[in-house]
């Protein structure tokens, strides 16, 4: 084969990876790595929305960092290839910190104990974490997008037209790795095990660039010298631009072969500086991470919580703003025949447009979901199934693309096209490090601008109406420098607008609980914090609640009986208590459950929302029956896991609240690791109680939570916590010695208990009847343990949650995945079959 042929075929095949393959799979590994981080920092961090907002924000801050740095090192003499090769390998090794976090943190909580924890200095220890976890890996992934767009224009490619490309595929690339990972890899092998994959999949890309950088492809590099000695200096770049602004520029892109040749651009002038490119940029990494953060926080008020809702939310966000890439870089090949440009008065409607689609993101979400209906319930109404998981994120996409999709396409098209202008001046994309940069400053700002301040300010659906806004302000400006005219009839005519479009639609007032709920609840108070709309109502009986983002109950004063019968039992098994901790507070009633004995022992609840804590203070301080009035009291505002990490031999009872299985990062509550932590923070006499709410579990579930508890607590009691087929509870009890339960003992704990709290609870009158019996040894060989690791737990309840079916034309309303039955009856025969009956004695 002819030499030339051979180096053309080196040439082709060098250009489809730089161009398509290997950006792809970096962009896929980038977003994996950051859903994956997320998830495992809400460990350190407790499971809110407000996480999610914080890696984005630190996973922006490395990409502006590491994009900054790229400008520097561009200009050495090093080819982008072997450059990138570089960055993939520092992304792997920079990585593997998130991939085996709980190993080298645990000990951090214990150093500091409980006291500290709740203090400053555990607070501190947090962030620090988050930098250290998040920062360093992002900003190695920052080289990555400037290192191939260099490469694309040293294959002798335009950043005008292929560079935009490059970011469209990378974007792409990261839509791909968020689907991989939710749906197939973090199901088959864990959290720990896809992370240590994706790591693998960086240092594959690595070799492959490595490989590229040694062949004949890229033996032909321009020198830094040549490159810049043909370059004009900026003074004569500005001055050349004045004597002929009206004339075609001649532009020097980089030939196939890696020599500037001179080419014609069409007839345009953005009439935009270098720095007004920066603020420019600054402004849409602002813009579309706010716009991201308040879609995210508009949509939980009808997506599910959990891991697939995360996953799907921020995938189908990156995948609008993809498409708009491609469009702009379809706009760009279009250029070359016609006689228009992208410039200011592009960007200025660009802005307008994401401004009028922002201000109506509520609306749409209304109308489109029928009046705020959940998704799954959407589909049960009209009698269809979510059948896959894959089938749920086609519905997520949906979602957000009839709610922000066409503000999120309009973001989309900013960024591209400055990098489009600022190719008109650096052909090498040099500088695009530079507008990198300065994006994702101003997306970390964003993040944490709607997080930490606009929604607890006006709201979420009035945060919405602000940024467009702030939005329509950037329009008007850049299209005042255009035309006054323009900005003269953009300001009447966008002003109009809002006005009749937000008298007609009422944002303000629409609703966050839908209208067609079956439950029509009355709003005392409404609280927007980190984790989410919190809600407190009063339904038709006067029964008053908290509701967390419309969908899910933290508790009612119609059920205070049964709540508080979640400290009153594992109290009765261990009454020489003098220390008690509730690992979770909501509206406070289960924790009061003990306020009506003589002696009452001091009760330390912990809670992760401050809002939470607040609410139950105000809201239900007749239902606590006075247990803030106690000084022996107290509430902690600290995650329940890393509080146990940090406690040691503290607690004579602790027990555990109803956790939501499915949501996101609470079944980490059901881990080997927690349940460890717990053990340890009993003192010697210690007793465990963990609660778990039979109806949102189905058998397989049961099974893997009760062999995780097992593990830890070989001696297991199981008992009932009410005799309620709607919402069974099942408690699972353990001591910090192992030893065989004493029917006798048991019977006098149970048989003999204080008048008060009979008083207050019937049913414990009979509370014999309420134990099952104790696990049987060995009764589930070759379960797989719950783990921080394999989030199996997580991701089964999320799938169960997800698929089960909730049509109209059921057969029965009881869910029949419910522990594998059909009646209470059929789920205390499956419980009996996994237990040894406990033989009490007779009464006398």
């Amino acid at each position: 084969m002819p030499e030339k042929q051979a180096s053309k075929i080196r040439l082709n095949f060098s250009s489809l990876l730089l161009v398509g393959l290997l950006p792809f799979l970096s962009g896929a590994a980038a977003l994996a790595h950051e859903l994956l981080w997320t998830r495992r920092l809400v460990d350190i961090l407790g499971a809110t929305d407000w996480v999610t907002g914080r890696v984005l924000g630190l996973f922006f801050l490395g990409i502006s960092i590491g994009a900054y740095l790229a400008t520097f090192q561009l200009r050495r003499n090093i080819p982008a290839v072997k450059q990138l090769a570089f960055a993939e390998l520092c992304i792997a090794a920079l990585a593997l910190l998130a991939a085996f976090l709980p190993l080298w943190t645990d000990w951090i909580w214990a150093a500091l104990g409980t006291e500290q924890l709740v203090s400053w200095q555990g607070a501190l220890v947090k962030v620090l974490i988050g930098i250290v976890v998040v920062l360093p890996p992002s900003t190695a992934m920052g080289f990555t997008l400037p290192f191939f767009i260099r490469a694309t224009a040293e294959l002798g490619h335009k950043v005008s037209t292929m560079g935009i490309w490059v970011y469209a595929i990378n974007t792409f690339g990261g839509v791909f790795g968020l689907w991989f990972v939710s749906t197939w890899l973090i199901q088959w092998c864990g959290a720990q095990y896809a992370m240590v994959s994706i790591v693998a999949l960086n240092i594959f890309i690595a070799g492959v660039l490595w490989l590229l950088s040694n062949s004949r492809a890229s033996e032909s590099l321009p020198a830094k010298g040549d490159a810049a000695s043909k370059r004009k200096t900026r003074k004569e770049k500005k001055l050349k631009r004045k004597l002929e602004k009206d004339k075609p520029r001649a532009k020097p892109p980089i030939g196939p072969v890696g020599k500037l040749q001179s080419d014609t651009i069409s007839n345009f002038s953005p009439h935009l500086s270098r720095w007004n490119l920066v603020w420019l940029s600054f402004l849409s990494g602002f813009i579309v991470l706010s716009l991201e953060i308040l879609l995210i926080r508009l949509t939980n008020l009808v997506v599910p919580s959990s891991f697939h809702s995360t996953s799907a939310l921020l995938a189908n966000v990156i995948l609008l703003l993809a498409i708009s890439s491609v469009l702009i870089s379809l706009l760009n090949f279009g250029r070359r025949k016609k006689a228009w440009g992208i410039g200011r008065g592009f960007l200025g409607s660009c802005f307008l447009g994401i401004a009028l689609f922002t201000f109506l993101c509520p609306v749409f979400l209304f109308e489109w979901t029928d009046k705020l209906l959940s998704i799954r319930y959407l589909e049960g109404l009209n009698n269809r199934t979510i059948d896959s998981v894959a089938h749920y994120w086609t519905l997520v996409f949906w979602l957000v693309a009839s709610t922000g999709g066409m503000a999120l396409l309009f973001s989309g098209f900013v960024f591209p096209s400055l990098i489009t202008i600022s190719s008109n001046d650096d052909p090498t994309g040099s500088k695009i490090g530079l507008l990198l940069a300065a994006n994702g400053v101003g997306g970390l700002l964003g993040s944490e601008f709607s997080n930490t301040v606009l929604i607890g300010w006006v709201g979420i659906y009035q945060a919405f109406p602000v940024l467009a806004l702030v939005t329509s302000v950037c329009g008007v400006w850049l299209l005042f420098n255009k035309s006054r005219v323009w900005a003269f009839s953009a300001v009447v005519g966008f002003a109009s607008a809002f006005l009749v479009i937000g008298t007609y639609t009422d944002i303000g007032d629409l609703p966050y609980i839908s209208p067609r709920s079956k439950t029509q609840f009355s709003i005392v108070e409404r609280v927007f914090g980190r984790e989410g709309v919190l809600l407190v109502v009063q339904d038709p009986k006067q029964s008053k609640s908290i509701l967390v983002n419309g969908q899910y109950l933290l508790g009612s004063s119609g059920a205070t009986t049964d709540q508080r019968r979640q400290l009153t039992i594992p109290w009765l098994l261990n009454r020489q208590a003098n220390s008690v901790c509730s690992l979770g507070l909501a509206t406070g009633i289960s924790t009061s459950g003990l306020e009506d004995l003589k002696s009452p022992p001091a009760v330390t609840a912990i809670e992760l929302s401050a809002n939470v804590e607040r609410i139950s203070r105000e809201h239900f301080k007749d239902e606590t029956n006075g247990f803030y009035d106690r000084a022996e009291n107290r509430v902690l505002i600290e995650d329940a896991r890393t509080f146990m990490a940090a406690a040691e031999n503290e607690f004579d009872l602790i027990v555990g609240d109803l956790y939501r299985p499915h949501g996101s990062g609470e079944a980490r509550l059901f881990s080997v690791e927690h349940f460890r932590n717990i053990r340890n923070a009993l003192t010697e006499d210690g007793l465990f109680c963990q609660w778990l709410p039979a109806y949102q579990l189905n058998f397989e579930n049961w099974k893997t939570i009760a062999a995780t508890f097992q593990h830890v607590f070989s001696e297991t009691l199981v008992i009932n916590g009410n005799q309620d087929a709607s919402f069974p509870m099942v408690g699972l009890i353990g001591r910090k010695h192992d030893r065989a339960w004493n029917v006798d003992e048991l019977a006098a704990c149970l048989d003999t208990v204080p008048r008060e709290l009979l008083d207050q609870d019937p049913l414990l009158k009979s509370a014999r009847k309420l134990v099952v019996g104790v696990l049987k040894e060995n009764s589930l060989p070759g379960e797989t343990l719950n783990t921080l690791d394999n989030l199996k737990v997580e991701i089964a309840a999320g799938n169960f949650l997800i698929l089960k079916d909730l049509r109209k034309d059921r057969q029965s309303s009881f869910e029949s995945e419910f522990l594998g039955g059909q009646s209470l009856a059929e789920f205390h025969r499956r419980l009996r079959a996994q237990t040894t009956p406990l033989r009490f004695p007779v009464r006398r």
